[in-house]
């Protein structure tokens, strides 16, 4: 009966490390395919999806729509139909696809908050979430030189962002209402902050959840 009981209970271990082995290489592959996804987006056929979307998806630049949370049937329709997409569709291959898909579907699930930081000062210098939110914050920088930003209560490690550019961070917002902050540290201008407010009260975010399917609408 002992014999039985530790051989149960070392297969069961075994069972167990195997899973847990399994889930680490599925979540190392999502990673992967976000990363490989990301590259797409930015630089396919030297152009880059966002030349035509924006920097994060949102359409802001004038020309493609908002793709944030579009599905893999959306984004091959548009890429087969749309006149303007011949660059991207004689470049791009089956595997880059399905990674910029599952990119653009990722950012569908969080809401993209912007700031501009200017002169030390943050524009807008704060903003409301609901609890749980998923978020993509996002921080332009106005100067011409670096700036490094850190927060003491998001739970993020302080990052830089290079002159006239963006930068980007992904916080989830805690079940109960409170205020977060951050801030850049080298800064001539002391004191500032951007504030994210965790509250009831906010609009709520919408999160997009892919469904594949080619009979999606083009973008």
């Amino acid at each position: 009966m002992r014999l039985g009981t530790s051989t149960t209970l070392i297969a069961f271990a075994h069972l167990f490390v195997a899973a847990v082995l399994s889930s680490s290489l599925a979540y190392a592959d999502d990673d992967g395919q976000l990363a490989e996804g990301a590259r797409v987006f930015n630089t396919i056929a030297g152009v880059g999806c966002k030349t035509c979307h924006g920097e994060y998806a949102e359409g802001d630049v004038g020309v493609g729509p908002y793709i944030r949370g579009a599905t893999e049937g959306t984004i091959r329709a548009s890429i087969d139909a749309t006149g303007e997409m011949i660059v991207i569709k004689s470049a791009i291959t089956e595997d880059e696809i399905k990674a910029v898909s599952a990119y653009v579907g990722r950012l569908g699930t969080m809401q993209a908050v912007r700031t501009l930081a200017k002169r030390g000062r943050f524009l807008p210098a704060e903003i409301s979430i609901r609890p749980g939110t998923a978020v993509q914050l996002i921080i332009q920088n106005a100067s011409i030189q670096p700036h490094t930003f850190k927060s003491d209560n998001l739970g993020i490690g302080e990052f830089t962002i290079t002159g006239r550019s963006s930068g980007n961070v992904e916080w989830r917002a805690p079940e109960t209402e409170g205020e977060f902050s951050l801030y850049c540290s080298d800064c001539k201008l002391k004191n500032q902050f951007f504030t994210v407010r965790v509250a009831e009260s906010a609009e709520e975010f919408r999160a997009v959840v892919p469904v594949n399917s080619v009979t999606d609408d083009a973008m």
